[in-house]
């Protein structure tokens, strides 16, 4: 089975903790721009590094965190 990353989640846990752009969320959690742009459009399927770095920045738990960046919903 292939994951996908929830992008509406995500961005809703964004708006959630207070980040309003891509570049306060790659700030915050230490990881490029252009990677977290990636990840919200859907190109990009995040690392284990890169799914931690964001997941601490967002103060998420580990049920969000299989809800939102191991999502099996079809693309």
């Amino acid at each position: 089975m292939r994951y996908t990353v929830d992008t509406a989640e995500l961005r809703k846990a964004m708006i959630d903790q207070g980040f309003n752009t891509i570049g306060e969320l790659a700030e915050k959690s230490k990881v490029d721009r252009n990677t977290v742009g990636g990840i919200l459009s859907g190109k990009i399927r995040p690392s284990s590094n890169i799914i931690e770095k964001v997941s601490i920045a967002l103060g998420l738990n580990g049920e969000d965190v299989g809800r939102i960046f191991f999502s099996n919903k079809l693309a």
